[in-house]
């Protein structure tokens, strides 16, 4: 379907109101495709930090381009999906690195 146009070939702005008028019950948008709502947010959380602890997240959030409240939410939830620390494995570590510092202390000294 062609326009009705100037000699330029382009529709005046009458020209394309009669015919958007003339094809306004057409169907041209289809079906709406339903919107996914997101999870509601429906519980709140104090935290407390230090004034540097907050100029730092408040920092951080900048950054992120994130208001704080999204970056600390956004940081919480992200440190669910990380590996949690085994504090046993930890503590048998770190006596077996003192102990090699000390052998390799002594070693030394000898």
């Amino acid at each position: 379907m062609t326009e009705p146009g100037d000699s330029t070939g382009q529709a005046s702005e009458a020209d394309l109101a009669e015919s958007y008028y003339d094809r306004r019950t057409e169907d041209v948008w289809g079906e709406p495709e339903p919107l996914e709502r997101p999870a509601r947010l429906d519980v709140t959380l104090s935290v407390r930090f230090s004034r540097e602890e907050i100029e730092a997240v408040r920092a951080a959030a900048q950054r992120a381009q994130l208001k704080p409240t999204a970056f600390i939410r956004h940081a919480a939830l992200e440190a669910l999906s990380a590996r949690p620390v085994d504090r046993a494995r930890l503590e048998t570590d770190l006596a077996q690195a003192v102990e090699l510092m000390r052998d390799a202390q002594r070693s030394l000294a000898s």
